[in-house]
């Protein structure tokens, strides 16, 4: 079985990740940084993502669109009731020195608002297929004619290392899911860790390329409204020793969760790639 290109899930994070990076040095409070980043209503996107992605695996994997019941365990793996909390049992750790001062004072103002508003916002129009393409051409087009906003979008995206880090991240979750479906029997011949380790790593450039694409898409759309100082200000804080430390906390703490619904979606395909079987 070729490994499937990353849940969508992999590429998420970046409300959190791009606008908290301010002074940091000392405590924060991963309760109130919640609240000012709305993590809840990223969660919940996140989970409309997933069933799309999980019902597209349906299809894939079984040949027939996916029904209700698939739908519900897909949006049961990603509740945002289970998932917050998982992310927080990981994060809080990674905010060991933060000054929840700075970072509060940064999300708080004008601009940190603004930012949170449009990465939601976008997230969310993004739901749709349509949009979602829209964003993506946009953006091409906006390479064409040497647009100086997706400068500055690609600025970002290169001082936070977004795409290596979601690269990891979605092969993370490939291997994640491919092994749980091997366990759980989906597969009519054995197939050994090597070899899915060797599939999942053909798909790296495949992978690259999406995550690319899909980032300059999204981010170009997002920040359409900011001016070309405000990016750079965000790349700026993106690339400084503090905001790195802060990224990868946040990203290790995504990518564990990530890995842990990608397991659970690889066991639920098991279970009805088998049962057809019967």
């Amino acid at each position: 079985m070729k490994a499937p290109l990353p849940l969508r899930l992999s590429l998420f994070g970046l409300a959190f990740a791009l606008v908290c990076l301010s002074g940091l040095a000392g405590r924060a409070d991963p309760a109130r940084l919640g609240h000012l980043l709305r993590l809840e209503a990223l969660f919940g996107i996140m989970q409309q993502e997933a069933v799309t992605y999980g019902s597209d695996l349906h299809e894939d994997l079984l040949g027939q669109p996916a029904d209700d019941g698939w739908r519900a365990t897909v949006a049961a793996i990603h509740d945002p009731a289970q998932l917050l909390p998982q992310f927080d049992r990981r994060f809080r750790p990674g905010l060991a020195g933060a000054d929840q001062g700075a970072i509060e004072a940064w999300l708080a103002s004008d601009p940190g608002r603004r930012i949170v508003a449009r990465e939601i916002e976008v997230r969310r129009l993004l739901l749709d297929p349509a949009t979602e393409d829209r964003a993506m051409e946009a953006a091409e087009a906006a390479d064409r004619r040497g647009d100086p906003k997706l400068a500055a979008v690609r600025r970002v995206i290169a001082a936070a290392d977004l795409v290596e880090a979601n690269v990891i991240g979605g092969m993370n979750a490939n291997l994640a899911l491919y092994r749980a479906m091997a366990a759980g029997g989906a597969f009519p011949d054995p197939v050994g860790d090597a070899d899915m380790l060797a599939d999942v790593a053909a798909q790296e450039e495949d992978i690259r390329g999406e995550v690319t694409g899909w980032l300059e898409g999204y981010l170009f759309e997002a920040y359409g409204p900011l001016s070309l100082g405000d990016i750079d200000r965000l790349a700026e804080f993106s690339g400084s020793v503090p905001g790195r430390q802060l990224l990868r906390a946040e990203f290790n703490a995504f990518n564990a969760v990530f890995e842990e619904t990608s397991a659970a979606l690889g066991r639920a395909l098991a279970q009805r790639i088998t049962a057809k079987e019967l």
